[in-house]
């Protein structure tokens, strides 16, 4: 069972560039710089094993993908952003549980999307960019806030968003829980979707750990993020 406001969501990172700073990210001296986005995205092995990859759902996003949504000024903002910050390239992937009780049961739903800059200076600009739009989309939004957690990568925030989904004739309140951190030159976002009295941002914090060594490990670094803290609720 999937979300229908889920792929305008899995888009919006990029309106609002994978939205994240918890921290300055401006004394950072070591960049990771990665060039394979498909290598450092989400694995159907990172999954439950009752999930599966969401047809078509993994693919590369061009700057114009990225934008998607933006018109006139707006769109052409957006394009000279990614340019002036060097986005080099971007993926994105959603898996889906195919348990039929999944929804009961707690997350049901995950994606990641990634993106490349040419260096960790033009990610960290988008970044502190992302950060502003981050706070003017959650204000314009009713159930949506940010959540405390602990750093992933070199700097990261988490919000959840809460909507409905119809169930049995009867509309259930779900919740989007969201992670976007930057690891040097990468930008990253995890978003898991639960029935909100099961949902925890914790499942998307996991899967972010797990994406952020990988990328350590893509780097030929040593050191992944420490395993499973658990965020303050």
């Amino acid at each position: 069972m999937r979300l229908t406001f889920l792929l305008p969501i899995l888009l919006l990172p990029f309106l609002i560039l994978l939205a994240a700073c918890a921290g300055d990210g401006g004394g950072q001296k070591e960049s990771v710089l990665i060039e394979d986005v498909e290598a450092i995205a989400l694995q159907i092995g990172d999954m439950p094993m009752d999930f599966v990859e969401v047809e078509g759902s993994a693919t590369h996003v061009t700057a114009s993908q990225s934008c998607a949504g933006a018109e006139g000024a707006e769109l052409d903002e957006c394009l000279s952003h990614l340019k002036e910050w060097g986005r080099t390239d971007g993926y994105q992937v959603e898996y889906v549980s195919n348990d039929p009780a999944a929804f009961y049961s707690g997350t049901y739903d995950a994606f990641s999307a990634v993106s490349i800059y040419q260096d960790q200076e033009g990610a960290i600009a988008a970044f502190r960019d992302g950060k502003e739009r981050l706070k003017k989309e959650l204000a314009q939004l009713e159930d949506s806030n940010l959540v405390e957690i602990p750093t992933v990568g070199e700097e990261s925030v988490a919000f959840v968003t809460v909507t409905s989904q119809e169930v049995g004739g009867r509309d259930i309140p779900v919740s989007l829980n969201v992670v976007d951190f930057r690891r040097g030159n990468v930008l990253a976002r995890i978003g898991t979707t639960a029935p909100t009295a099961l949902a925890s941002v914790d499942d998307a914090l996991s899967l972010a750990q797990v994406m952020d060594g990988r990328i350590l490990r893509v780097a030929g670094l040593i050191t992944p993020t420490a395993a499973s803290p658990t965020a303050t609720p």
